[in-house]
């Protein structure tokens, strides 16, 4: 353990002594199939997923992702080969995953809500030969390749695919009653999961070598282009933010349920509610519905010991009717990370668990897809309120000077940066932004910048403090989505009464997550009225921006407020949003 000498949070290091006894599992340094398999090798017969009451156990797993593996050699893949991903929670998607990630493929993770115009961003970066996709986006996915010689497949999958027939049965009469997508119109290109792994049938598909170095999932983020950016993650970056989680001193255990509706696409949702579980020997529950308003029932249906969510889903647990009576003693790990926790939710959370019988209070998170995901987490013993954690294990944290970018001591505001194994690889194409993003120090030392405010204590805690980087947790078709304030900002500026805007976000009524809200400066020689600018906005908006995305109210100023740097203030402007 190292003492306080210095009076800065990353040289004292005073987390460590949290984690005295606790340092005893290894790093693996291999890919993550062949991980969850070693780790699972002598209880093959135990329950990997669980979908909709359909149990898999882990050597089914293994045979799932054995012959996804094996169609994506016969559809001429190879190690190194791009396999672009539009899905859900499925078994098929993991079974996808999985026997991609052994052939040594780069599994491109994509939100298949994307428009046309994003997802042919998403594809044409890569030039994938396969894409896999949930059959109610393909038409979207063929619209976006309709010029792109290199694609060769693209299979399509159903929620429905592996649901026992009761589910099934009520699935087919609930989708009668809605308006559903074009169907799947088959060829040559457009094939079908079954089709597509029958195909891999007498073809076997060899384990690839490991190479900590390989790009082996993309996930997306955003950026101040108006396009999201493509983060490049490694297995290595991956197991060494999870091997921070493992040693955190959680109460993880072989057969415990891990109920998780956190779509893969979502860097928080594929590897913190996925493959950590299933590398630990736990059942994962998957449910294909981001939907927190059912998350009660959920949680009543499965008695999950352990849940990985957004604020929104504990919200809605303790304001449900279905929970004031249920015991809660099977919660061992409650986790809420996508965003900050407001205090008053944190308390009414813990309060809730312990009135129902539960020994256990909200772990919160801290970190980003850049750090795949996880740079902070509370402990069952190091808790505090509002505390966002301390560092994981072989990580390092410190509190830099937004303007002088030395490192500030104890209890001081400032930007904060993280040295961890979990550090992405780098921005595909775009060098400027990784230098921006990741600075190497003179020792040598990789730090990431997160563009967050914060401060550590002595007892080496970190409290998050506001944004300097603007991404907002919202909620769009039953599934959680991000607000990046540069998307909408980048429209309305192309108005030419425009002189100036930002976007910041306020809190939605009754509930967490966030609308945005846009402020705007007029050009001084524009005749409009603030009426009929707000006409051509909106229309601007709803041509070229997300729905989810589009500001619900537009505010005229003369200026917009700057900090005494000259920096807009988006911590005011985030105040006015709530007033407006």
């Amino acid at each position: 353990m190292n003492e306080k000498k210095t009076g800065y949070p990353s040289i004292d290091q005073p987390w460590l002594k949290y984690y005295e006894g606790k340092q005893n599992k290894p790093i693996p340094h291999t890919c993550i199939y062949e991980i969850i398999k070693n780790e699972n090798a002598d209880y093959m017969d135990g329950i990997a997923l669980n979908y909709f009451g359909r149990k898999y156990t882990f050597q089914e797993l293994f045979d799932g992702a054995d012959a996804a593996a094996n169609a994506f050699k016969a559809a001429g893949l190879k190690a190194g080969d791009v396999v672009v991903f539009f899905l859900v929670n499925t078994p098929e998607s993991v079974f996808a995953y999985l026997g991609a990630n052994k052939m040594g493929l780069c599994v491109n993770q994509c939100d298949l809500r994307s428009d046309v115009k994003t997802m042919k961003h998403y594809i044409s970066q890569v030039s994938p030969k396969v894409i896999v996709t949930l059959d109610m986006c393909w038409s979207t996915v063929v619209a976006a390749t309709e010029d792109m010689d290199c694609l060769e497949k693209i299979v399509t999958l159903s929620v429905s695919n592996s649901m026992p027939q009761p589910i099934l049965t009520g699935y087919k009469l609930a989708k009668e009653k809605k308006i559903v997508p074009t169907p799947v119109v088959y060829s040559d290109r457009v094939v079908s999961w079954n089709d597509f792994i029958a195909a891999g049938e007498g073809i076997v598909a060899e384990q690839a070598p490991y190479d900590p170095d390989f790009c082996s999932i993309m996930m997306h983020t955003g950026g101040t282009t108006g396009l999201p950016k493509t983060v490049m993650l490694s297995d290595e970056t991956i197991i060494g933010c999870l091997w921070g989680l493992w040693v955190s001193g959680i109460n993880f255990a072989r057969g415990d349920v891990w109920y998780n509706e956190l779509p893969p696409f979502i860097v928080y949702g594929l590897t913190i509610a996925i493959i950590c579980p299933l590398a630990a020997g736990m059942t994962v529950v998957l449910n294909p519905n981001f939907d927190p308003k059912a998350f009660p029932m959920q949680v009543l249906k499965y008695r999950p010991q352990h849940v990985a969510a957004v604020t929104e889903h504990f919200r809605q647990l303790y304001r449900s009717p279905l929970s004031r009576y249920l015991n809660y003693k099977f919660a061992k790990t409650f986790i809420i990370g996508g965003d900050a926790v407001p205090v008053d939710e944190e308390k009414r959370l813990n309060k809730f668990l312990k009135l129902r019988h539960s020994k256990i209070k909200i772990i919160k998170g801290y970190g980003m897809t850049e750090l795949s995901p996880l740079a902070t987490l509370c402990t069952p013993e190091v808790n505090a309120i509002g505390s966002i954690g301390i560092p994981l294990y072989s990580s390092n944290i410190k509190i830099v000077d937004t303007d002088t970018l030395e490192e500030r001591p104890y209890n001081k505001i400032g930007e904060i940066w993280v040295s961890s194994p979990g550090i992405m690889l780098g921005y595909l194409g775009d060098e400027e932004a990784t230098n921006e993003m990741i600075v190497t120090d003179k020792d040598g030392t990789r730090w990431l910048r997160t563009s967050d405010l914060g401060y550590m204590t002595e007892e080496g805690l970190l409290y998050h403090k506001g944004r300097m980087r603007r991404i907002y947790m919202t909620v769009h078709d039953g599934q959680g989505a991000k607000i990046f304030p540069a998307v909408p900002e980048d429209a309305i500026r192309t108005s030419k009464d425009v002189m100036d805007t930002a976007v910041a976000c306020r809190p939605m009524r009754n509930s967490t997550f966030y609308e945005p809200v846009a402020f705007v400066v007029k050009e001084p020689a524009s005749h409009k009225t603030d009426e009929e600018l707000t006409e051509e906005l909106k229309q601007i908006n709803k041509d070229s921006v997300p729905s989810y995305m589009r500001p619900v109210k537009y505010v005229y100023l003369d200026n917009l407020p700057l900090t005494v740097a000259g920096k807009v203030d988006f911590v005011k402007l985030e105040k006015m949003a709530v007033k407006a």
